[in-house]
């Protein structure tokens, strides 16, 4: 007889840029399901709505906050060698918002996942201050200045693991996935940022296939494959559509 894990059930939540209103209409499904994660795990987008909701927010508040201000507001230029963008203000918005500081101090228990670039590993934050995690998280190479953490340089945790099941496995009884970046279609555009961006979109792509292998129950976003990441403007459908794709998933499936 197998020993239980420490948590029955725990929801990994994929990066995936402005795509990350997709977890927002899939927990709104899952709700509906009366399906409530013991512990979750998020990366970039998905370590946004990861803490928002271990916080006590639910989907739609999680939405309205977000739709009601510029999402471009967050970034910053930095004049450093090190990336385009800072996302101080970021960070600013998550302590003006959130109820509690620390990671260690959510409703749920957390694990934002990053990328420690100096040691070439993984950094699963389950504790310390929420905002400079989250941006770490966040922190898309070349484009975003590193996060400095407990003197190391952090960046986006989709670079080793865009879905974070590889968190949640070991300690889990059952993990769900929610992948909302899904492959990216068409030709890439000849110039610097569409390069970068798609050789990018195949790292992230590469990781994913792995961790997918690890959920008991994956539910893969596909219907919004056809929006930009930063398509802001698109935040309804894309919550709208991850939620009908999710309620098809969750009515097929026994848990």
């Amino acid at each position: 007889m197998d020993t239980p894990k420490k948590y029955p059930l725990g929801l990994a939540l994929s990066g995936g840029g402005v795509r990350g209103f997709a977890h927002i209409g899939a927990l709104r499904a899952l709700e509906e399901y009366g399906v409530k994660p013991d512990i979750i795990a998020g990366v970039s987008a998905g370590s946004i709505v990861a803490v928002f909701y271990a916080a006590g927010f639910n989907p739609d508040d999680i939405f309205d906050l977000f739709t009601s201000i510029e999402l471009k507001s967050f970034l910053q230029l930095d004049f450093s060698k090190a990336g385009f963008l800072r996302l101080d203000r970021l960070q600013d918005f998550l302590r003006e918002h959130l109820p509690v500081q620390n990671i260690e101090q959510l409703n749920i228990p957390t694990i934002v996942g990053a990328t420690d670039i100096d040691n070439q590993r993984e950094m699963p934050f389950s504790s310390g201050e929420i905002a400079p995690r989250v941006a770490a998280s966040c922190s898309l190479p070349v484009v975003f200045t590193p996060v400095k953490i407990d003197d190391v340089y952090c960046i986006d945790g989709g670079v080793l693991h865009n879905l974070p099941s590889y968190y949640l496995r070991p300690i889990c009884d059952k993990v769900i996935g929610v992948n909302v970046s899904p492959s990216t279609l068409g030709a890439v555009k000849l110039n610097m940022r569409s390069l970068a961006y798609r050789a990018y979109k195949i790292m992230t792509q590469h990781n994913v296939k792995v961790d997918k292998a690890t959920c008991d129950l994956l539910i893969d976003i596909k219907a919004i494959q056809h929006y930009g990441t930063f398509e802001v403007t698109q935040a309804q459908r894309i919550a709208r559509k991850a939620y009908f794709e999710t309620i098809k998933v969750l009515s097929n499936t026994k848990l």
